[in-house]
């Protein structure tokens, strides 16, 4: 990342961390790890930042303050997988005087990021941590039929590349589920979701996801968690956890989001 990204994005910290008073939309979102990454509305003013937005918050950031996503992407921009880096880390996670290591991306059109955080440039040092983030929620499911979900998921995203694959939903109003599965380009790496339950409220979860490497399971029984967004359950996201603090399985942790085809 260019010197003037990170300046630029220092600055805007330092600007202002005035809270918005006007009405906002509601940000929900969930994240792998609590205690490193939370999700919430953006309070961050200056620069390309603005409150009100889909917002994150991690360690070295100071209490309570959210920057958001949609100011990172328009200072950074986003590659050709469509994902969004930005890079300031250290050598230690206990050192959080600079800001990690963000890959995140934007759910087509919708306004709705998902994605990965660490402090250092080690997907196995013990703090790597996947979330999601949205406006428009879906709070009810239809009552029946089914829809397919183009998704991309996000995992260890300088090593492994982006994820693609395809979620199936099957609605029956009071409920349903929640299958698929995603791989890399080489196909080298794959998660599948298992089968997640879908609520009535527009969540999902569920608790059998398994990631594979070469063909090989290297992590089972991994917590699905995410939602459905819009009036038309047109878009979801989601992670994947398979570990807690610093168990090897967590570098399998996974970030996704997709489009209704």
């Amino acid at each position: 990342m260019k010197f003037a990204h990170l300046k630029a994005f220092g600055l805007a910290l330092a600007i202002s961390s005035a809270i918005a008073g006007t009405a906002q939309a509601q940000v929900v979102g969930g994240t792998s790890d609590s205690s490193k990454v939370t999700i919430a509305a953006s309070n961050v003013v200056g620069g390309p930042h603005s409150a009100g937005k889909v917002g994150i918050h991690v360690p070295n950031l100071a209490v309570g303050q959210y920057i958001d996503f949609q100011g990172l992407k328009t200072v950074l921009g986003a590659d050709a997988n469509g994902v969004t880096t930005f890079t300031a880390v250290t050598g230690t996670v206990t050192d959080h005087s600079q800001y990690g290591r963000f890959d995140f991306a934007k759910v087509g059109s919708h306004d709705i990021y998902f994605g990965e955080w660490k402090q250092t440039a080690s997907v196995t040092a013990g703090d790597h941590t996947v979330y999601y983030g949205g406006t428009g929620a879906s709070t009810s499911i239809p009552s029946s039929g089914s829809a397919s979900y183009t998704v991309k998921g996000i995992s260890d995203y300088q090593g492994k590349g982006v994820l693609n694959g395809t979620f199936n939903a099957s609605f029956t109003g009071t409920g349903g589920t929640l299958t698929g599965s995603l791989a890399n380009s080489s196909s080298t790496y794959g998660v599948n979701i298992g089968s997640a339950n879908i609520n009535p409220n527009g969540t999902f979860s569920g608790s059998s996801a398994s990631a594979a490497v070469s063909g090989s399971t290297v992590a089972a029984a991994g917590a699905v968690n995410g939602r459905f967004f819009g009036a038309n359950v047109n878009a979801l996201a989601g992670t994947v956890k398979f570990g807690t603090g610093a168990t090897s399985v967590r570098q399998y942790d996974t970030a996704f989001g997709g489009t209704k085809n």
